[in-house]
C-alpha cells in the first residue's frame, strides 16, 4: 500500500505528534505520492501504534489540506489542481499581506533586521542561480515575516498554506530573471518594514505573491522540482 519506510513510533504522550510528523514529512517529500490512500488501520499497523493517535494525526493533515476524504473510512494524499493551488495562493496573499502590515507596527528592531538579512540572502542566492538555496531562504523569509506579526494563529495558517503549496507543486526551474525579480521584492518588503510603513509592507507583500503566482503558474504542475 505504501511506497516508503517508516520507523515504528515509540509509545509516549506525544505519539500523535510523531505520527503526524512522519506522515507530514512523507507527503511533503513525496515518499507518499499524490493520490496515495491512507487508512487509520493501515497507518496504525505500519507504525505499530493504536488507531487513536493516527486518527488525530490524519485530522490535522486534513485541516491543512494535505489529505482529503476517500470513501467512508479512508483518506488520500491531495492531488494538485489549478483550483487547489489558486486557493492556497489566495489564502497566502490575504494572510501574508495582513501579517506584513501588522509586523511593521509590532515587530522588534531585531526581528526586522533578521528579515532584512534574509531578504539580502535570497537576492544573493537568486543572483548566483542557486535555485534550491533561494527556495530555502524564501521559506525562512516568509516565516520570519509571519512570526514578526505577533499573531501565532495567523503564522500557523500561513505555514499550513505554504506547506500545502510545497507538497502539491512540481515545477521546472523558472527563468533566472523571474527569480531575481521576486528576490528583489523581498528586499522591497524588508525596506518597507524597516521604515515601519504598514501600508507599503502590505502592498509589497501582496504584489510579491501575485508575481510568484504568475511566475510559477506559467509552468506545468508536474516537473522536476518542488515549489
Amino acid at each position: 500500500m505504501y511506497h516508503m519506510r517508516l520507523a515504528p513510533v515509540q509509545r509516549t504522550d506525544t505519539v500523535a505528534d510523531k505520527v503526524y510528523a512522519q506522515l507530514h514529512h512523507a507527503i511533503v517529500t513525496r515518499a507518499l505520492s499524490a493520490g496515495s490512500r491512507l487508512t487509520e488501520a493501515g497507518v496504525a499497523e505500519q507504525l505499530k501504534v493504536s488507531k487513536t493517535p493516527v486518527r488525530e494525526a490524519l485530522l490535522r493533515l486534513r485541516e491543512i489540506g494535505l489529505i482529503e476524504p476517500d470513501g467512508l473510512k479512508g483518506n488520500r494524499v491531495i492531488t494538485a489542481s489549478p483550483q487547489v493551488l489558486r486557493d492556497a495562493f489566495e489564502t497566502r496573499r490575504a494572510l501574508e499581506g495582513f501579517a506584513a502590515g501588522v509586523a511593521a507596527d509590532r515587530a522588534s528592531d531585531a526581528a526586522l533586521e533578521a528579515i532584512r538579512r534574509l531578504a539580502e540572502q535570497s537576492l544573493e542566492q537568486a543572483a548566483k542561480g542557486a535555485f534550491d538555496g533561494y527556495l530555502r531562504i524564501d521559506g525562512e523569509f516568509h516565516a520570519a515575516v509571519a512570526e514578526a506579526s505577533g499573531n501565532k494563529r495567523i503564522a500557523r495558517l500561513i505555514e499550513d498554506a505554504a506547506t500545502l503549496m510545497r507538497a502539491l507543486r512540481y515545477i521546472d526551474v523558472p527563468p533566472e530573471s523571474g527569480v531575481l525579480s521576486t528576490a528583489r521584492q523581498h528586499v522591497d518588503i524588508a525596506e518597507a518594514l524597516a521604515r515601519r510603513d504598514s501600508a507599503a509592507a502590505t502592498r509589497h507583500m501582496q504584489a510579491h505573491l501575485d508575481a510568484v503566482e504568475e511566475l510559477f503558474g506559467a509552468h506545468e504542475l508536474v516537473g522536476k522540482r518542488a515549489g
